[in-house]
């Protein structure tokens, strides 16, 4: 009965994520690139200040703060996948380009942010198993210093091609 439950969530869970996708891919295209905190992201992710929270908190208490907290990861999920989308546009338009360091940079680019959309659907997955048994401990852990890795490629990329549109800082 147990595994129904999760199975089903989480196919409920894939569905609304994949709706949520398609609108939110669309907005992504007008808006760009967006800030993202990765600081705060990070802590969200300390295991240790969850272990905190469950040793000083009654479980009734740990229950709604982790809830809220997976409510705020998931919004920065959102961001990260968001922004992923757009770099993803924005590298596409430049493996174009008629100097091959700049298309190999942009290459480079599109992979990270196609393994970072790939990695938030993981994550969006996990988030919902996590929310649903609040107990279940699966953070996409992952996630952040991938992220950081694509802001340095994109630098990397505006450095050889100005064309490039900036990457908006945390």
């Amino acid at each position: 009965m147990t595994a129904i439950f999760v199975i089903s969530l989480a196919l409920l869970t894939f569905t609304l994520f994949f709706l949520t996708f398609r609108n939110r891919r669309r907005h992504a295209a007008e808006r760009g690139l967006l800030p993202l905190d990765l600081g705060a992201f990070h802590t969200l992710m300390d295991r240790e200040d969850e272990r905190f929270l469950r040793l000083n908190l009654s479980h009734s208490q740990f229950t709604h703060m982790k809830r809220r907290r997976i409510g705020v990861t998931w919004k920065y999920v959102n961001r990260i996948s968001d922004n992923s989308a757009a770099v993803l546009r924005m590298a596409g338009a430049e493996r174009q380009n008629a100097d091959p360091n700049v298309a190999e940079a942009a290459a480079h680019v599109a992979d990270l942010a196609t393994r970072i959309r790939m990695q938030c659907l993981l994550a969006f997955v996990k988030l919902a198993v996590e929310y649903a048994v609040p107990a279940a401990q699966l953070s996409p852990a992952k996630l952040a210093p991938t992220y950081e890795s694509l802001q340095q490629n994109l630098s990397i990329l505006r450095s050889l091609s100005p064309n490039t549109p900036l990457w908006v800082p945390a």
